[in-house]
């Protein structure tokens, strides 16, 4: 468990703000944000590297914040990877153990062990330089686990990957976390990358944590909104198909895809433009769109020409869209309204 409170720190002219947030033991907590909005920072100073002005970070319940990096129990991998390039895979993931004191019968087990489960157990020989880039990052997270550390801290590791890779580097992660259940803190600007591996999600901008809870609350703030655009970014299980359209478990609620390329039981993460949404007053009938729900309107901001509705859909769905201000007079649009969602299935668009 990693928890923060109020935690203050200057670098330059920039400023981490009254930071609080918290990584519940087994949590995969990622923190999105645009760029420059100190996420890397934030890790820094969870691992030690950089010294705050005030505030407290506690691991298990421990106050940490004066330890150095190695009494933390914390691991910090790099968006680089950081390997060593003079040392052989098998070398790089059991240097952390080495200099623990651990004996070599018991550093070989180890690194076995870990390099079998991320699947480089045949790459152990190879020097870094040899290595691709999914390649690389396998050894870093290995490097990583082997010490069994309290939580890992996880700065954007997928961002030096081909885009091509970055899919089956999500599948990596999460498969880990599941079978390993280690606490991740995990920083991204990728809101796919977000929806598909968090449990639990905070929303940073400009040196503060603007929200913290499910990713679906922290992309309805104004701030996430205003980086991300309205696209609601919707992520449920793969349910089975019916007459040629996928179903998509989505917080209870099934939704009606057009793109079945999807196995049952798989995770997916769909993105739906407020322009695709149309509102009505009433149930419509006879319409070609698949996708059709009740739902009450929980917010209405100004989008120049246009008004965005939010809206709550069941306990746990929601979803943005957009209405001409002649079109929300016209349907009586205020909170609590209660009106009918549609959308096509060729609307939904996994990401």
């Amino acid at each position: 468990m990693i928890k923060v409170t109020n935690l203050n720190v200057r670098v330059g002219p920039f400023k981490l703000k009254n930071i609080s947030l918290m990584a519940g033991s087994g949590d995969y907590l990622v923190v999105l944000g645009p760029s420059g909005v100190g996420k890397t920072i934030l890790l820094e100073c969870l691992a030690g590297l950089r010294k705050v002005e005030s505030g407290k970070i506690f691991v298990n319940d421990v106050d940490v914040t004066k330890e150095p990096p190695e009494r933390r129990g914390l691991v910090f991998v790099p968006q680089n990877y950081a390997l060593w390039p003079h040392m052989s895979v098998y070398g790089n993931i059991g240097y952390p153990l080495k200099l623990r004191g651990m004996g070599k019968e018991e550093i070989r087990l180890r690194v076995e062990e870990i390099a079998e489960k991320l699947g480089i157990a045949d790459l152990l020989h190879r020097r870094p330089s040899a290595l691709s880039g999914g390649e690389q990052q396998r050894v870093a997270l290995a490097r990583a686990l082997v010490t069994k550390p309290k939580a890992i801290l996880l700065d954007e590791p997928t961002a030096a990957l081909h885009p091509s890779l970055r899919s089956s580097a999500w599948r990596l992660l999460k498969s880990l976390h599941k079978r390993l259940g280690f606490t991740a803190v995990h920083v991204t600007h990728d809101v796919a990358e977000a929806s598909y591996l968090a449990t639990k999600a905070a929303f940073m901008w400009e040196g503060k944590i603007v929200k913290e809870g499910a990713l679906e609350e922290i992309l309805s703030t104004k701030e996430a909104s205003t980086y991300l655009g309205d696209t609601n970014y919707l992520r449920g299980v793969v349910k089975g198909t019916e007459n040629e359209v996928m179903l998509v478990d989505i917080g209870g609620k099934v939704l009606r895809v057009a793109d079945h390329n999807f196995n049952i039981g798989e995770e997916i993460t769909l993105a739906l433009r407020p322009e695709d949404i149309v509102l009505l007053k009433e149930q419509p009938h006879a319409v070609s769109a698949m996708n059709i729900m009740p739902a009450v309107i929980t917010g209405i901001e100004a989008r120049g020409a246009l008004v965005l509705i939010k809206a709550k859909i069941g306990k746990s769905l929601r979803l943005k869209a957009y209405v001409t201000k002649a079109s929300a007079d016209h349907l009586g649009i205020k909170e609590k309204t209660k009106i009918y969602m549609m959308f096509k299935a060729s609307a939904l668009k996994p990401v």
